[in-house]
């Protein structure tokens, strides 16, 4: 296996250099320990002061239990053969609507297109529990104190001393909706952001309406089937290879976890999913250059390849982009160009493509990977959240957005959309995972039954994140059990 033998070669470099000799039966001991190269720097140490200059068997024996708590296992060759065959490969279907790169001439139609395609997938959501919600035309035209339902997009939102003033809009026309302050009920309207397309029961009063319940489109909680697929898929993201701040140290701690055939969770990897960031990028944001180790993208994806490489055969990768990857950055984002992909297939991996969002089936189970490029939005809006608070509210985060059934509900804020003919944003399906990155603190929850999962990044803090206060969770990722959807977070420090 090309992971051991890169292993073996590092242990035996690093103790001949200070003089010692590492015996056959050592190095396989070392090979499969949870931290080799640290329990080898303890073996040098205790012979330094015996003046012995042969690491051997029963010296291991000893540290591993020390050092890792551990039982030194050496597996037979014959165990990690029968295991390679009786693994099945699992099926992955990626919906192909999510790898077109989208071009437009930014025309009013277009957006007129985009807009109203957002408002009718949103609302045939809505529907489902608002059955005879009507247009706000009709709801003008009721008798005084008559109520009503309607399906409005929120255009602009007001704050007075008692009410709140809501600009709406639906196919029939603009009006207003005020929601009096402690007199709604349903959903917050702190919450409540531009271009959301919400439910509203309201009651004719003069020439307006007034809110009594305000609805979002939301998930409807679903019952887990469990399976016999105890397959567990890895995933990360935010590896910013070519950044001075990535923690190269942590992700090779993570590629010796992932070769470990006597690991039982990890032997038993068969996906690793990466939601974007992969590289830092090139001219990504002002004085970049300053935060750069590798200033040419080809060579950062030559060092993500170089690394890739070691991946155990067992595992494909799933790759999607983020917004520091080299391609549009507007949602949705197509798959990486193909003179990066053929970087990272020199590494002879199995790799699949997939732009950002997507939309993946495995062996059943639904995944939406996406990088999170609207979830800035979102902190900066509502009260109440900030990129220095995520550690406590991004699960607060992650729900609302599903809440509202659309990646990046907000248009026109630091997030650039393409208005494609087709709103590729809203989530009109209920996946079992929800994968994000990008804001580099990792979380996992569910949500009426949908999988959760932020997991976290492998880029120490930047200048930007110590001015806004976040405090990245660095060496993370994720695992989930393709059987029962159970989540472990795993940190590699």
């Amino acid at each position: 296996m090309l992971r051991r033998e890169i292993l073996a070669r590092k242990i035996i470099e690093k103790a001949t250099s200070q003089g010692y000799t590492v015996t056959k039966g050592a190095l396989e001991i070392l090979e499969r320990a949870e931290a080799p190269l640290e329990i080898l720097e303890e073996a040098m140490h205790r012979l330094e002061r015996s003046g012995a200059m042969i690491i051997d068997e029963r010296l291991l024996i000893e540290l591993v239990g020390e050092v890792t708590g551990e039982s030194p296992v050496v597996a037979e060759e014959g165990d990690i053969e029968e295991a390679e065959e009786a693994r099945e490969d699992l099926v992955v279907e990626v919906d192909e609507r999510f790898l077109a790169e989208w071009r437009i001439q930014g025309t009013f139609e277009e957006f007129q297109r985009y807009f109203t395609s957002r408002y009718e997938k949103l609302s045939g959501l809505l529907r489902e529990r608002l059955r005879g919600a009507i247009l706000l035309r009709e709801a003008m035209r009721l008798r005084e104190s008559q109520e009503a339902k309607v399906i409005v997009m929120l255009i602009e939102k007001k704050e007075s001393e008692k009410a709140w003033i809501l600009r709406v809009d639906d196919p029939s026309g603009e009006h207003r909706i005020i929601a009096p302050k402690g007199g709604v009920s349903g959903d917050s309207l702190e919450q409540l952001l531009p271009d959301m397309v919400i439910g509203a029961r309201v009651v004719k009063s003069g020439e307006t309406l007034i809110a009594r319940e305000l609805i979002l489109p939301d998930l409807a909680a679903e019952r887990l089937e469990k399976t016999d697929r105890e397959a567990l898929i890895c995933m990360i993201s935010d590896i910013h290879a070519g950044s001075k701040h990535f923690r190269e140290d942590l992700f090779e701690n993570f590629l010796d976890w992932i070769n470990r055939e006597d690991d039982p969770e990890a032997r038993n990897v068969r996906l690793l999913i990466i939601a974007g960031d992969v590289v830092d990028g090139v001219g990504v944001y002002p004085n970049q250059h300053k935060e750069l180790e590798t200033f040419s993208v080809e060579e950062q994806f030559e060092k993500l390849a170089r690394l890739l490489s070691e991946i155990p055969g067992r595992v494909k990768i799933i790759m999607g982009p983020g917004n520091h990857d080299p391609v549009q950055r507007a949602l949705p984002q197509p798959p990486l160009p193909e003179k990066y992909r053929a970087i990272l297939e020199k590494s002879g991996k199995s790799f699949i493509f997939v732009g950002n969002p997507a939309w993946i089936r495995i062996s059943g189970r639904t995944f939406l990977v996406y990088h999170g490029q609207g979830l800035d939005d979102v902190i900066q809006q509502v009260p109440g959240f900030s990129h220095g608070s995520l550690e406590r509210d991004l699960g607060e985060v992650l729900k609302l957005v599903l809440r509202c059934r659309h990646l990046c509900p907000i248009y026109g804020e630091t997030t650039p959309i393409i208005p494609t003919p087709e709103d590729m944003l809203v989530i009109d399906r209920v996946p079992h995972v929800f994968h994000t990155g990008h804001v580099h603190v990792a979380y996992a929850g569910s949500y009426r039954g949908v999988r959760i999962i932020n997991s976290g990044t492998w880029q120490e803090q930047t200048s930007y994140q110590r001015s806004v206060g976040l405090e990245p969770t660095v060496g993370a990722m994720a695992l989930i059990n393709l059987g029962d959807l159970s989540i472990k977070l795993r940190r590699f420090v």
